[in-house]
């Protein structure tokens, strides 16, 4: 007989943050007691309660895991992969979250299934950057055997407040009706590129206690949006032309088109797996820029590498 277990509390590691402002958001949708937690005091959001802690200290950890006993810890947060081993010491609840990112290989041009990523061997160094520390940190949980965890691994993601304002530098450039430079190679291949309240949906689907999830990672992403056909929204939604200049990649300034695509990396993500088993499904690529583009008008971010947008109409002019 099928046993059916309710999430009633989920703590959120991060969930004060970008993705984790959407992921409490769902969560709270559900009914699910959603207490987000932060190194900042008093951050904006929206959950059932709030608590600071330095989840880079075990002390720390181990004290607001006492506190809060939650059935699942959704972690937005951790790119280290001694932070993981952490959690695997103090946490006794029923599922473990980890949000990663685009860990995959060099695939050149070949769409990602979660396989590709193969756990690295040895032990981590001691410094690491961000891509480097989340591939750690799944091999980390990939040699836990009494950590029931759980993986979701979003591409870039954009929305309102995205803190990197990649996809401002891609609106900034429509809007002044100028050229946008982008790679030949890569263009119109599938771009790794997500909607931050995708995320957070398929972050709360993950820790949906019903499904089994244990010990799996799960792609969520749009489907089949490159980066063409994401500056052509854009530039339909503005009313604009999309006046798109293709050049190879490693001739591009630097800031030029932050979501690349680079021609080694993967061309998008294959998400049968999280349709298949999570319910995942991506919006509208339509859906998020409108929303995107509301904030962008209010807010009118700029991307630092548009200070470059001179050399950038140069390049395109002597073409």
């Amino acid at each position: 007989m099928e046993t059916w277990i309710e999430l009633t509390r989920a703590l959120v590691i991060g969930g004060a943050g970008f993705v984790g402002v959407a992921a409490c958001k769902e969560l709270m949708r559900r009914g699910v007691e959603t207490i987000a937690a932060g190194r900042k005091e008093r951050p904006y959001g929206t959950f059932t309660s709030y608590i600071a802690f330095d989840r880079g200290d075990e002390q720390q950890l181990a004290a607001a895991l006492t506190r809060t006993e939650p059935d699942v810890v959704l972690d937005l947060a951790c790119f280290q992969p001694s932070d993981i081993a952490a959690v695997a010491r103090r946490f006794g609840g029923r599922r473990y979250v980890f949000v990663s990112t685009g860990v995959y290989p060099s695939l050149h041009g070949k769409q990602a299934r979660e396989e590709d990523f193969v756990p690295l061997e040895g032990d981590p160094p001691e410094a690491l950057d961000y891509l480097e520390g989340k591939r750690w940190c799944e091999t980390v949980l990939s040699r836990q055997t009494d950590l029931p965890w759980t993986i979701i691994r979003p591409p870039a993601v954009f929305g309102p407040a995205d803190h990197t304002l990649r996809i401002a530098a891609y609106i900034q450039r429509v809007a002044d009706g100028g050229p946008l430079l982008v790679p030949a190679e890569t263009y119109e291949r599938r771009a790794n590129v997500a909607w931050v309240k995708d995320i957070g949906f398929a972050c709360a689907l993950a820790c949906d206690l019903r499904k089994d999830t244990v010990g799996k990672a799960y792609n969520a992403a749009f489907e089949d949006v490159s980066l063409r056909a994401l500056i052509e929204g854009i530039a339909r939604a503005l009313g604009m032309p999309a006046r798109l200049h293709s050049m190879p990649f490693d001739d591009l300034p630097e800031g030029a088109s932050p979501y690349g695509p680079d021609p080694r990396r993967h061309s998008g993500y294959v998400i049968e797996r999280g349709r298949r088993e999570l319910g995942f499904e991506p919006s509208a690529l339509e859906d998020a820029l409108a929303e995107t583009l509301a904030w962008y008008r209010v807010a009118k971010p700029s991307h630092p590498g548009y200070a470059n947008r001179p050399q950038e109409l140069a390049i395109a002019g002597s073409h």
